[in-house]
């Protein structure tokens, strides 16, 4: 009679022992012990391992590849995060630098103004009729000639030399005698003063508003001017 390649239990017990010792057990059932033959399960069992492994390898991969990721995404946002440290930083500069220069410009314009009232004041009596507007007006053009430099504040002529307040007092009286107050005048430019605004400057050569303003100031002047 054949033998069978697997048997069940109960088909093992019926066997004689000389049959059962060719049988080994495998789980439940029992197999033909022969050599030569590949049962299956070492393929089985390697097969299994390998699958055990790429697993392992998949999961040990995806496992780096977050890392590297989260790795990626933290270096990401540490730099950015100095991008806005540095905006943030460069503003505050640049803020400090503002305010630094507001500060000195302010200074600046305070001597400049200083120096223009100093200069004006002797020459406009501010309590006089048309004062106040006459002294404006005249500090204006004084500032013109004002500049503040890091040596301080200085006064350059029309060419860039270099003037005194007196120098620029007269330049002024000269220039715009309508404004001026005679008493308070040097040089005998202003009007009223013994020279008047016509010795001068002519009617010709005055603008309608100073012609008005040396008619206001200095009638007998501007008379003289209109007749002579």
């Amino acid at each position: 009679m054949a033998l069978k390649f697997k048997i069940s239990k109960a088909e093992f017990d019926e066997l004689d022992e000389a049959t059962q010792a060719l049988y080994v057990q495998k789980g439940d059932d029992y197999e033909l012990e022969v050599e030569g033959i590949d049962t299956g399960e070492e393929l089985k069992e390697a097969l299994r391992k390998e699958r055990e492994e790429r697993a392992r390898a998949k999961a040990k991969l995806k496992e780096m590849e977050t890392e590297q990721e989260k790795a990626e995404r933290e270096r990401l946002e540490s730099q950015e995060e100095w991008k806005t440290l540095a905006q943030q930083e460069r503003e505050k500069r640049e803020g400090l630098d503002k305010e630094l220069k507001d500060l000195r410009d302010q200074v600046a314009n305070g001597n400049r103004k200083g120096k223009a009232e100093a200069i004006v004041a002797g020459l406009i009596d501010k309590e006089a009729t048309g004062g106040v507007q006459r002294y404006e007006l005249l500090k204006k053009e004084a500032l013109a000639f004002i500049s503040h430099t890091p040596e301080g504040t200085k006064i350059n002529g029309p060419d860039g030399e270099a003037w005194t307040e007196k120098q620029l007092g007269e330049h002024l009286s000269k220039q715009y005698p309508f404004l001026v107050d005679g008493s308070q005048a040097t040089g005998g430019g202003a009007p009223g003063s013994k020279g008047g605004g016509a010795a001068t400057k002519k009617l010709s050569e005055m603008s309608e508003a100073e012609r008005i303003e040396f008619k206001r100031t200095d009638p007998e002047g501007f008379r003289k001017a209109l007749h002579g």
